[in-house]
């Protein structure tokens, strides 16, 4: 399950407040290098796959669903991090936006604006990229507001996909169950995939409505994914040859109180 993040207590990025704020150019690879998973839209599964195994999670059975990249097999680190670069041929939309987020406007709660949590170590007034230059917002600050924009859309396709997949009973749960060469087993719950059978046995009008929805190219994207799990076992035990990986199972949950 994707680790429990702090969530941000957001304030308006105005002239006015922020004209001297800085951000650390680093601020998203300095956050992402303790995250095992990072969150993904539908929109660039197809990307993403090139690097990760990509599954959903939810942090309890009344929250949304979430598309996540699994980046580690150990909680609490990243190995598409090396020397302060991103490694990955696609580098996440969120990280691309960080530390900028979309929030309801305080005038108008019908429309968005561009929220900051202040207390992020990613700003300063010290050192970094300045937000604004000569009362302008800076080209960093352009580029991520117009990603934060199309967001909203984004949003909205992904919340829209995973309930579509859900309701078609396409959500199929595992256990990612990692394996040592020394004996030790890590196992990663709270994880869930695309049902293949299920796909596969949709009728043809349910399969029909998932592809005019843009839909089977993240379906079968996600399911190739898994391939991608051999990828990360070499860059693990290049990293961790003290302790190295001899395989990766994907299993389906035991029920509590089970006999193992």
């Amino acid at each position: 399950m994707a680790e429990e993040q702090r969530i941000p207590t957001l304030t308006e990025l105005t002239l006015s407040a922020h004209s001297d704020l800085k951000v650390d150019p680093k601020g998203a690879l300095k956050v992402a290098a303790n995250q095992h998973m990072i969150n993904l839209k539908v929109s660039e599964v197809g990307m993403a796959v090139s690097s990760f195994p990509v599954f959903i999670s939810r942090a309890s059975e009344k929250s949304d669903w979430t598309l996540s990249a699994i980046n580690s097999f150990e909680i609490g680190s990243n190995l598409f991090i090396e020397d302060d670069a991103w490694t990955g041929t696609h580098l996440p939309i969120g990280m691309q936006t960080y530390p900028f987020f979309l929030m309801r406007s305080p005038a108008d709660t019908k429309n968005f604006t561009i929220g900051i949590d202040e207390q992020s170590n990613a700003f300063s007034k010290e050192e970094g990229e300045a937000l604004f230059e000569d009362g302008k917002a800076s080209i960093r600050l352009s580029q991520a507001t117009a990603q934060l924009e199309l967001e909203v859309k984004h949003d909205v396709h992904t919340y829209k996909f995973a309930k579509k997949i859900e309701e078609l009973g396409l959500i199929r749960a595992i256990d990612l169950q990692v394996q040592y060469h020394n004996g030790r087993v890590n196992t990663l719950k709270g994880l869930n995939t695309i049902d293949e059978l299920a796909l596969h046995e949709l009728e043809t009008e349910k399969f029909e409505e998932l592809r005019k929805e843009s839909y089977l190219l993240p379906l079968f994207s996600m399911l190739t994914s898994i391939y991608q799990f051999n990828n990360l076992i070499k860059l693990h035990n290049l990293k961790s040859p003290e302790s190295t990986i001899a395989q990766v199972k994907l299993e389906v949950p035991k029920e509590e109180g089970a006999e193992a």
